[in-house]
């Protein structure tokens, strides 16, 4: 797998090549210097007298070790650079993988391995320093309906602007996840269950009002969304049982068919330690 380079600058091969180039010219020059020296060496005393002789020798002798001065540290600055530019490209090239292997591709989201690996890290912090953590499960209503109806296509558009919905209503720290098929998850550091409440319904909100614009005309649908939060510690002490409370509260909110859809889930099943 290859990435284009960035504007303006020379692939790695480029740049190994004109280091290659430059490396032959400047070992060229070294060989004809030493040729010259060993030229004046063996005939030079047919040319010159012995004293212009030992002149030129000396000089000839001083520019042959100047050029393998030259030669040589240009040699190193050279291998520097081209470590340099190597390791700089190693260090891209792993974080666009990282980012291939922890990204959705269609919604540009994190996906599911990350968003589990996240939340055991952020378990871990809410912890150690006693502060609040809260989940948000999300989950398209009806979203068969809208595959059915106005095709695959529709319901790809749909998760792509979903994913570029949810991180709007969002902060920096929060994390942002498709956990599977039209089902999304977001982590909420430092966060307890009010505010995770009223986050989701911002998430909701937003879903419910930008969905409108992808459902295509003549079609009796609308698209919302159902939501369950979760919060630790008061909610769980494990993270599957964590997850356990958001998803049931999830579906709580889902099969509440004398509500209207795109509701909160009460404190059903809320689960309490010791309860």
């Amino acid at each position: 797998m290859s990435f284009p380079p960035r504007n303006g600058d020379p692939t790695l091969p480029q740049q190994a090549a004109r280091g290659r180039r430059a490396t032959f010219v400047a070992r060229l020059i070294g060989v004809l210097v030493i040729g010259s020296m060993l030229s004046w060496s063996l005939f030079g005393r047919h040319i010159a007298s012995e004293r212009p002789q030992q002149v030129v020798e000396v000089l000839v002798i001083a520019a042959g070790g100047l050029c393998a001065y030259i030669i040589s540290a240009y040699s190193r600055r050279r291998n520097v650079e081209l470590e340099r530019a190597y390791s700089t490209h190693l260090e891209e090239l792993t974080q666009r993988l990282r980012t291939l292997a922890y990204r959705d591709a269609l919604t540009g989201l994190y996906n599911h391995r990350y968003f589990h690996e996240q939340l055991s890290h952020e378990i871990e912090r809410a912890q150690r320093y006693g502060h609040p953590l809260s989940v948000v499960m999300l989950d398209l209503d009806n979203f068969k309906m809208v595959n059915d109806g106005c095709g695959h296509l529709i319901g790809d558009q749909i998760l792509s602007l979903v994913g570029e919905l949810i991180p709007r209503q969002l902060r920096g720290s929060d994390v942002a996840a498709r956990y599977g098929g039209d089902e999304f998850a977001i982590i909420l550091p430092e966060t307890d269950h009010q505010a995770a409440l009223a986050a989701a319904k911002k998430v909701t909100e937003s879903i419910r009002a930008g969905g409108a614009w992808c459902i295509p005309a003549g079609h009796d649908l609308s698209l919302s969304v159902s939501s369950g939060v979760a919060t630790w510690p008061d909610d769980a002490r494990t993270l599957p049982q964590f997850l356990q409370v958001a998803d049931r509260r999830l579906y709580a909110a889902k099969q509440r068919v004398a509500a209207p859809r795109g509701q909160i889930a009460p404190d059903l099943w809320a689960e309490r330690p010791g309860a």
